[in-house]
């Protein structure tokens, strides 16, 4: 529907320009204003939605005020939900789902009914020793000291939200030593095409190799790539939409498409089409309900469109499994893609307006990368110049300067008139 066919709304409402659904903009308690989607067209439901976002969002604000002088006092489990659902403000719907999940690490180990200030420094560095020595279900390794340290600094973020981290604590708190290593594994090409090779040859493993090729093809995220809509993909203009609200730093960008990820995508929508997705706001990779049991139950349909698929974890462990590849994660796609970027010669900051947020430790690696590629293409155009260079640095006689033989027989003669 074009804009200029749409109906006038009432004050306070607009039409997204990016959706096809009204939007309104809200101000969060620092003053820091957002848009919000009420996900329908319908005028009247977009102002009832407005009107009971703005009330939730006054009622939690109320009830944090209230609390706030007494928090301190509450149970660690209590003040932890008060501080993400503070944190959606500044943080992605899925940074805050992974760092709930790492949390609960550290509620098992300090109580979900401790009180927050009860909290020790002995006791936080009792958490580090033990959770440090603990092995990892999934991946099957010692819990790294990088994972610790997240996991201690929402703790510190938990505790300062309800002012309990004292400069005591600040002061006496050690994060564990970390192993630094570079940014990440790279596959090689042949790498890549066993991976693809072994993938036709199972269909269970497809799909995994189909959003291999989007990752390798963009430098997308697992969570961008799960996330996208049939509304975001845009295969004749070339390039993707990374929405806000999916994106890591909340900030929407537009990925151009490689052949590769272009190749990939055409055969994930021909599934999707085939499972039933239609419309702009169904999922590239809707939600298998058979998969489980509390929504299968629920419903007698297999998928749910309008939900993505939760992970392709495990067929992506068997497959590089399969080609010798037991440790290559996911994500090491992403470094895959930003290696073959630098060693193109691409520019640092094109390549981060490609791939979103990337931190200064990072960046400096990639740049490493980059200025081994400006020196193999020196040697290149040296190779090409080096007939030049040869005949440049000849030693040839110069103009109108008396050659040597004349030097030495005017040496050699005496002048004239002098006998």
């Amino acid at each position: 529907m074009k804009d200029k066919k749409r109906q006038r709304l009432p004050r306070g409402l607009h039409w997204d320009p990016k959706s096809q659904y009204i939007s309104f903009n809200w101000r969060d308690s620092r003053g820091k204003q957002h848009g919000q989607s009420t996900h329908t067209t319908d005028p009247a439901k977009a102002l009832i939605f407005k009107l009971d976002f703005l009330k939730k969002q006054r009622e939690s604000l109320d009830q944090i005020e209230s609390a706030t002088e007494n928090l301190s006092t509450l149970s660690l489990r209590q003040v932890s939900e008060m501080y993400f659902n503070w944190k959606r403000a500044s943080n992605s719907a899925n940074t805050i789902s992974r760092e709930q999940k790492m949390f609960k690490s550290v509620l098992r180990f300090f109580g979900s009914q401790t009180v927050v200030r009860s909290i020790s420094l002995a006791k936080i560095r009792q958490y580090q020793q033990e959770r440090r020595s603990q092995i990892s279900p999934h991946f099957k390794q010692q819990i790294t000291g990088r994972t610790v340290n997240y996991e201690a600094q929402l703790l510190r973020g938990v505790m300062t939200y309800a002012g309990c981290w004292t400069s005591d604590l600040a002061t006496q708190y050690k994060p564990l030593r970390e192993v630094k290593g570079r940014a990440g594994k790279v596959a090689t090409k042949e790498q890549l095409m066993d991976i693809i090779s072994a993938a036709k040859t199972n269909s269970y493993w497809e799909l995994a190799m189909y959003v291999a090729a989007v990752a390798i093809g963009t430098g997308c995220r697992s969570c961008e790539i799960k996330n996208l809509r049939l509304q975001d993909i845009h295969l004749e203009a070339g390039k993707l939409v990374v929405r806000g609200e999916i994106a890591k730093n909340r900030r929407e960008r537009q990925p151009r498409l490689m052949a590769l990820a272009q190749w990939g995508l055409r055969h994930l929508l021909n599934r999707a089409t085939a499972l039933g997705a239609s419309k702009p706001e169904h999922y590239l990779l809707p939600l298998n309900l058979s998969k489980s049991r509390r929504l299968s139950k629920a419903t007698e349909e297999k998928w749910n469109l309008h939900r993505p698929m939760v992970s392709w974890r495990k067929s992506w462990r068997k497959l590089v499994e399969k080609c010798g590849m037991k440790e290559f994660r996911f994500h090491d796609l992403r470094h895959t893609f930003r290696t073959l970027g630098a060693e193109a010669g691409v520019p640092l900051e094109v390549m981060m307006a490609q791939l979103g947020h990337m931190d200064r430790e990072t960046s400096l690696h990639y740049v490493h990368i980059q200025q081994r590629a400006l020196e193999r293409a020196r040697q290149l155009i040296e190779s090409e110049q080096a007939e030049i260079l040869a005949f440049a640095q000849e030693d040839a006689p110069q103009k109108d300067a008396p050659q040597e033989s004349d030097v030495r027989a005017t040496v050699a003669s005496p002048k004239s008139g002098s006998q």
